[in-house]
C-alpha cells in the first residue's frame, strides 16, 4: 500500500476517534441542547454523521469493491435525520456505530491494492466517485463534525 493510501486509512480511523473525543467533552445531559435557534445539537450532528457514513460512504465503498462502475442513488439526509430524531437513540450507541463503521471501512481498505483505489462509480449530480475520494470524504466528514461538536459544546 502506498504511503498516501496508508495515511488515508489512518485518517479514516483517527477521524472517528476525534469525533469520539469531542463527544466525551459534551456536558452530561446537554446532547439534545442547541446553542442557538437553527443550530444542530450534538445528537443531531451525530445522527447525521452516522447516517452519512453508514448509508452513503460505507455502502458506496463496498459496492465499488464488488461492482463495476455502479450508479449511486442520491441521498437526502434531511428526511432520514428528522425521522431518526423522532425517538432519539442514546448518543453513545450512535457514536459506537460511527466508530465501528469507520473501523470497518479502514479494514476493507488496508488490504486494497493501490490500483483498486481508483475504482469508481457515478453519481447523477456529483459525477465520478472513487474509493479513494469516498474514503477521503469519510475522514473529512468526521473531522468536520468533530470540530462542529467541539464548537457546539463551547457555546452550550
Amino acid at each position: 500500500m502506498s504511503p498516501e493510501h496508508a495515511q488515508l486509512v489512518g485518517r479514516v480511523r483517527s477521524s472517528a476517534a476525534a469525533l469520539a473525543a469531542a463527544v466525551r467533552r459534551v456536558p452530561a445531559g446537554k446532547e439534545m441542547q442547541t446553542p442557538a435557534p437553527g443550530d444542530w445539537s450534538v445528537q443531531e450532528t451525530l445522527v447525521h454523521a452516522r447516517n452519512v457514513v453508514m448509508l452513503v460512504l460505507g455502502l458506496r465503498i463496498r459496492r465499488l469493491l464488488y461492482e463495476t462502475a455502479p450508479v449511486f442513488a442520491d441521498y437526502d439526509d434531511g428526511p432520514v435525520r428528522r425521522a431518526n430524531l423522532q425517538e432519539p437513540e442514546p448518543v453513545n450507541e450512535v457514536l459506537d456505530m460511527i466508530v465501528a463503521e469507520h473501523e470497518q471501512i479502514a479494514r476493507l481498505l488496508r488490504a486494497l491494492p493501490d490500483a483498486d483505489w481508483q475504482r469508481a462509480g457515478h453519481h447523477p449530480e456529483r459525477g465520478a466517485m472513487s474509493i479513494e475520494s469516498l474514503a477521503r470524504w469519510a475522514a473529512d466528514h468526521a473531522e468536520e463534525h468533530a470540530a462542529q461538536i467541539a464548537a457546539t459544546t463551547g457555546r452550550l
